[in-house]
């Protein structure tokens, strides 16, 4: 895996993460605004917007949930090329 992919395999994995966070974060933030004050001990529920915390925690979460798995799989791909080409260099199926 060249630098390039690592790169864009990991920025990719973090904005589909985030888009897809930030989505769930608003859904349940519109259409369930009690979640989040059940949730979360808040002392002034008069300027609480659920929309607004649903979107800011989403996002963050699927930023770093992204993040986080899009180096697991550069790490498990790099890894295997890696045995890969040891693998190849040392002749195949031989031990």
């Amino acid at each position: 895996m060249t630098l390039f992919k690592a790169l864009a395999t990991v920025v990719g994995t973090a904005i589909g993460f985030g888009i897809a966070g930030t989505g769930i974060g608003a859904f349940l933030g519109n259409f369930t605004p009690g979640f989040f004050r059940h949730l979360f001990p808040l002392r002034d529920l008069e300027n609480f917007n659920p929309l607004e915390l649903g979107i800011g925690l989403g996002l963050v979460n699927g930023l770093i949930w992204g993040l986080v798995i899009g180096v697991l799989v550069v790490g498990i791909v790099s890894w295997k090329e890696t045995r890969m080409s040891r693998k190849d260099q040392r002749g195949g199926d031989q031990a």
